[in-house]
Order: C-alpha cells, then structure tokens, then sequence
C-alpha cells in the first residue's frame, strides 16, 4: 500500500513538474516575443521612423482667394533640430522640396536641438541647404525657440518676418499676405487690412488665440507631432496643447517637423507639407 502512494505521489510530482516547464516555456515564449517587438519598435523608430521622410500633400480651397493664386503652391518645413538630420539627410531633403517645385517654400522654426552649439562647419552646411531651395515668387521663415542668433544662416536666403507682414502680388493685381509672429512675443499691431486673404506662419501654435482673428490660414510648428504617436491616443512627447495635424476651428495645420530631441519617431514620420491653393 505505501509504495503504491510513494508512485502515485511521485507521479503527480513528476506531471506537476511537466506543468512548470510547459508553464516556464509559454512565459519565456511570450517574452522573448514581447522584448523582440520593442526591440523591432525601437529599431524601426531610431533607423527608419526618424529619417524616412513622406510629403503631406493638402488642398485648400476658399473663396476669399483672389483668382490669380489658383493652383498656387506653398511647401512648408519645420524643426530641422539640427544634428538629428545630418549633412546628407539635408541634401535628401533639398532635393524632395525643390522636386516638388512649389511658388512659395516657409519654414516655421526650429534650426537647432535646444542645447546643441553649432560649430562654423555646422552654420556653412546649414546655410548652404537654406540658399539651395528654390521657388518660382519667395521664401519665408519665422524664428523657432533658439533660432534669434542665427539670423546669418537665413537672411541671404529668406525673408524673415518677426510679427511683421509682406504682400505678394500675382500679376500685379491680387494680392495674398504672408504674416509671421514671433511665439516669444506675439504682436499684431502692424498688421494692417489691405490683403483678399491672410497666411499666418509660427512657430509654437499654442499662440492660435492670439493670431485666430487676423488668419485665413495659419501654419505652424514646434510640436513635432509627439514623436512618439499612439493610435487613438495623442502625442507623448510634446507638451503643447495643439499638436494634431489640422484644427478645423481655426484652419490651423501643425508640421510634425523633420527633426527629433529624442532620436526616435513611431507612427510619426518626418514630414514636408504641400498646400495647394485653391478659390473653388
């Protein structure tokens, strides 16, 4: 009788034993997946998501447009937070903008990474990329966070409007404005009233309810999407509280950049921005 419970017992050890392995296997199984998917995640956010750049293409049709500026095209850039695109990236970068041959390239700020020191080689290449883009009328560009002591890389190249406006006429008739804001300082005051239709460019667009009664469109920056972009949720790495593309309220659209602080972007790729305008 007593060796019969010492084999019943020493089975039920054995098939207990039997569960723990196939138990210990599944776990493993299920995390080795798990680290091999953030793994994947990660590598594909700092290799491919940080650099692979797409172009947004956007129609925008008002009939406030005059119509001498049908079909005109605006290509917008933002965040370069120079080094995160390097040298070649810049030159993959001229080359999608001036293929797209646009009328009238903005960059909406943001040269550099907040606390990066560039260096003489640093401004040659950037000025070089900034003089390289071209378009058939003009270029504008209004200052990002830390961009005010680096005027020597775009003044040869853009026209930068710090709260100031400029006109632009098509056939020497019709006019659109282009009105850039300094987000350190918003001031409208010189803005006057004599435009069919007003483009507003800046930087942070926390700034919208200061601007929004003066804007027939406004393009902004700064918040680079997140970076890091959960389906259904917002974006984590932004402390902003407008950084979605498009707010319909206001005809805002936000660039979700070129750059990274963090070197890495998921399901928020870099971006350039084509705006087709459009009067019906």
């Amino acid at each position: 009788m007593k060796s019969r419970l010492e084999k019943n017992k020493k089975k039920i050890n054995e098939i207990d034993k039997e569960k723990r392995q196939k138990k210990a296997k599944i776990i493993i199984k299920i995390t080795s997946i798990i680290l091999v998917s953030i793994f994947s995640l990660l590598c594909f956010s700092m290799f491919i998501g940080a650099k692979y750049l797409v172009v947004k293409e956007v129609k925008i049709t008002n009939d406030k447009l005059p119509s001498s500026f049908h079909g005109l095209k605006i290509v917008q850039f933002s965040d370069l937070l120079y080094p995160s695109f390097n040298e070649k990236d810049l030159d993959n970068l001229k080359d999608k903008i001036n293929e797209l041959k646009p009328d009238i390239i903005v960059f909406t700020g943001n040269i550099k990474r907040k606390g990066y020191e560039l260096t003489k080689n640093d401004i040659s290449i950037l000025s070089k990329f900034f003089n390289s883009l071209e378009s058939s009328m003009i270029k504008y560009a209004v200052y990002g966070t830390n961009d005010k002591n680096f005027l020597d890389i775009l003044e040869n190249s853009f026209v930068i409007l710090d709260n100031k406006e400029s006109i632009i006429y098509n056939k020497e008739i019709d006019n659109i404005k282009i009105i850039g804001f300094n987000s350190s300082n918003v001031d409208i005051s010189k803005v006057s009233e004599n435009s069919n239709y007003n483009i507003c460019l800046i930087n942070d667009p926390d700034n919208i309810n200061k601007i929004k009664y003066i804007c027939d469109l406004t393009l902004a920056g700064n918040t680079l999407g997140g970076e890091i972009k959960i389906p259904f949720y917002k974006g984590l790495l932004t402390n902003n509280k407008y950084y979605k593309d498009y707010y319909k309220e206001y005809n805002m659209y936000i660039s979700n950049g070129i750059g990274n602080n963090y070197k890495v972007r998921l399901f928020n790729q870099p971006s350039i921005s084509l705006y087709r305008l459009n009067k019906y």
